[in-house]
């Protein structure tokens, strides 16, 4: 019995810590702001440290658990934010935000075609094309914009009517559409028959990945939900610095993790699918991207197609 109640234990401080932590920690940030607000908050922290000292001990017992309640359950409630909260991060809008949604979408297609343009000019003298045999080679700075000019397009979706009005929706999306390009696949429909495929580590390192982009738009939720407190201090004013490197550089950089194992997943296993669904695998590269389609279509709403023949040894 010691061993089961150590083991259960263990595991409520383990529940506790992934859920109640980091509310544990927004709400200490709660109170230091409060305190700050006092014309004395030495004074005003000990006063009330004082009060809960000189409750009985069953009312102290009381409000530590509510405390723990408060804090587990904002953190629970923080967890069913976080989807909602990174549809809106990548560009997902009320149809109110059209007009903005779509000046911005613009924006970004017109910085492709500047970088695709660019690159493309760069690219050329790099692989030495006849074309390009007068001018010189590719300067140090040169050679440091082509890498930048890669890899913004390949955080960029390829399709104008693919563009999102936000960098972690074009990474997002990019990543999505990346399958379709290559091999005819519908990332989004597959990915549920794909991922019951995959070996157990490439699992781990997604749900890992995964869980990061997640920390990433929790934390920034946390630091916004402190700024209310300015109406006791403006020192609560400094959570937009977590905010701002929570959102605008660990936010796109744990998206592009996870999207670079999500291209390795269909990279790699995509034979698997057809395996398991019995299609017959293509033949050439050309015939990959029609396979890919018709694959895609099975899935989604299944197929008479007389030409489909199932791979019996599959």
């Amino acid at each position: 019995m010691p061993v089961f109640w150590n083991a259960a234990a263990g595991k409520l401080v383990e529940r506790w810590l992934a859920t109640g932590l980091a509310a544990a920690v927004y709400c200490l940030a709660l109170v230091l702001a409060w305190a700050a607000g006092q014309p004395r908050p030495g004074q005003a922290l000990a006063a009330r440290l004082d009060t809960v000292g000189a409750m009985r001990p069953g009312e102290q017992i009381t409000l530590l658990l509510v405390a723990l309640v408060v804090v587990t359950g904002s953190g629970v409630l923080m967890r069913q934010l976080i989807f909602p909260s990174l549809r809106l991060l990548e560009g997902y809008w009320p149809r109110i935000l059209s007009p903005v949604s779509g000046w911005l979408c613009a924006r970004h297609t017109r910085r492709r075609v500047a970088d695709s343009a660019a690159w493309r000019a760069l690219y050329a003298r790099l692989e030495d094309d006849p074309s390009t045999a007068a001018q010189p080679p590719l300067s140090a700075s040169e050679r440091t914009e082509y890498g930048r000019l890669e890899a913004r397009l390949r955080w960029s979706p390829r399709d104008p009517a693919l563009t999102m009005p936000t960098r972690v929706g074009n990474i997002l999306r990019a990543a999505e559409a990346e399958p379709h390009h290559k091999y005819g696949l519908d990332a989004v429909l597959v990915w549920p028959h794909l991922w019951t495929l995959l070996p157990e580590p490439l699992q781990h390192e997604l749900s890992t990945a995964r869980q990061r982009l997640d920390d990433s738009v929790a934390a920034g939720l946390w630091s916004l939900l402190v700024l209310p407190a300015v109406y006791w201090t403006p020192w609560a004013l400094l959570a937009l610095l977590p905010l701002l490197v929570a959102w605008r550089w660990r936010l796109p950089r744990a998206c592009q993790d996870y999207a670079i194992l999500l291209q390795v997943a269909f990279d790699l296993h995509r034979q698997q699918l057809y395996r398991a669904l019995r299609h017959p695998l293509p033949a050439t590269a050309a015939d990959e991207p029609r396979a890919g389609l018709r694959l895609t279509a099975h899935v989604y709403r299944g197929s008479d197609d007389p030409a489909l023949v199932f791979d019996i040894g599959g």
